[in-house]
């Protein structure tokens, strides 16, 4: 059987997800799988001379190094490392190309710009080299919507991996096959006031139980502040929903500052839009209230 090529993007920052995601995929299938993280092989990024064409963060522009990475050949998987696998991914790394450059999911909330957070590549197909890519930029041949957006760099795109292969902040049992938990602002390891932070804490729980990752290594990425000091107490506690943590548990993540809020390589912060702002607000105000609180608690028990 042949091995099954995952790539995640991410930095140091991101470890703790990335080695959940990591856990997440192998759960749910059988099959051999080889994941990196891209920030691991230390390949130089330029940056754009214009600050619009900038990425938005750190690893945005990782996913171009992939065919070079894989030496032009065979086929790989990219993933952000904000996610949580519950299907098989070999549905996704048996999809035929049916001569695309690259699959992604087809369009679902029209609301959202285009997704290309989860791909299937064509190496052979693909002769990216992100030096020329940010020529192009420089050379005003592309633009960063252009790029990011609309994937401008490949030929053609086959939109036709189901969209339960990318569900933003959405969770139906039994059909979402990846969940992407897309707002910075509560993302489980950053915040307890994710309505689907019960999903990744459990899994994070089965992770430490399984020796994949270590309470030592969950310790080192609070004392690196990468992640919520209330991470390892909640563990400790043996609580798998955040949104039931006591109000002395949730303190112990007042002067945490995620790292992403201090992100700013080009004109725009990350994932600081003002709607996305509105929505982590509602968010928190919803999912902090005592009601549902107690609801979430009944329900645990």
């Amino acid at each position: 059987m042949d091995k099954i090529k995952v790539f995640i993007a991410c930095t140091e920052a991101e470890w703790l997800p990335a080695r959940v995601l990591e856990f997440s995929t192998s759960e749910t299938t059988a099959s051999p799988i080889l994941f990196r993280t891209l920030y691991s092989f230390r390949r130089e990024i330029p940056l754009p001379r214009d600050l619009e064409n900038r990425p938005r963060t750190p690893f945005s522009f990782q996913r171009f190094l992939i065919p070079e990475l894989c030496g032009y050949a065979g086929k790989a998987i990219y993933l952000d490392a904000d996610m949580q696998v519950f299907g098989d991914i070999r549905e996704v790394w048996d999809s035929d190309f049916v001569g695309s450059d690259l699959l992604t999911v087809e369009e679902g909330d029209s609301r959202r710009r285009p997704q290309f957070s989860v791909m299937l590549l064509n190496c052979e197909r693909l002769s990216w080299c992100i030096e020329d890519i940010v020529e192009r930029l420089d050379l005003g041949e592309l633009n960063y919507a252009g790029l990011m957006y609309e994937m401008r760099v490949a030929s053609a795109i086959g939109r036709v991996l189901p969209a339960a292969w990318n569900s933003l902040e959405q969770f139906q049992p039994g059909s979402t096959r990846l969940l992407h938990y897309t707002d910075m602002n509560t993302q489980p390891w950053i915040s307890c006031a994710n309505g689907n932070g019960i999903l990744w804490v459990a899994c994070l729980r089965r992770a430490l139980d399984a020796g994949f990752v270590t309470l030592d290594e969950l310790r080192r990425e609070v004392d690196a502040g990468h992640v919520r000091p209330s991470l390892v107490a909640q563990i400790e506690a043996g609580m798998d929903d955040p949104l039931t943590l006591p109000a002395a548990m949730r303190a112990l993540d007042r002067k945490f500052v995620a790292p992403f809020k201090s992100m700013n390589t080009g004109k725009a912060q990350p994932w600081t839009t003002p709607a996305a702002s509105v929505r982590a607000l509602l968010a928190r105000s919803y999912f902090r209230s005592p009601l549902v609180r107690w609801w979430r608690r009944r329900r645990s028990t």
